[in-house]
């Protein structure tokens, strides 16, 4: 049987089949030296039930790596069908405090949580892989909240899955 060589591949062929991947939208928060830290998500998936387990995929070279690091601790604020105006000041790359001018509820884990969000997930980081350009981090959920039940989670298709 022949070895396969998988450092070849059709990314034209695979990149709009992997793009059909649905993934909601989310802002990834910690915080680092007293300082809230968010970005913009779509790799975040439930992964287990007992305890209660999510992953979630950050981009190499992202600061929140050093917050989630350092704190051990991550908020998943969870989008709705509604909520592009929340993830507007986190596509920005050099705004220095994406939080200004939004609604943050406090929790017992200080970790930012938007007020306006669908939900929001406190989680506990258990373990990393490093995954090519990205770490992905797997976290236990330690508390959290439905804000609108009667709202949608916002829900992206991508064209190419080889780009965000």
């Amino acid at each position: 049987m022949a070895i396969r060589d998988f450092s070849v591949m059709d990314k034209e062929k695979i990149g709009p089949a992997l793009g059909k991947l649905p993934s909601g939208v989310y802002i990834v928060t910690s915080i680092l030296d007293g300082e809230e830290i968010g970005m913009l998500a779509s790799f975040v998936e439930q992964a287990g039930f007992d305890p209660p387990m999510v992953t979630v995929a950050v981009s190499n070279g992202r600061r929140i790596i050093t917050a989630i690091e350092q704190s051990g601790l991550m908020g998943i604020n969870v989008l709705g069908e509604e909520d592009a105006r929340l993830m507007k000041p986190f596509t920005q790359r050099d705004n220095d405090s994406p939080f200004t001018g939004l609604e943050l509820d406090e929790n017992e884990h200080a970790i930012p949580q938007l007020s306006d969000a669908l939900a929001f997930l406190a989680c506990r980081i258990t373990g990393k892989i490093e995954g090519g350009d990205h770490t992905i981090y797997a976290a236990e959920v330690i508390d959290g909240i439905l804000n609108d039940p009667s709202c949608q989670p916002m829900v992206r298709i991508r064209k190419n899955g080889f780009q965000y």
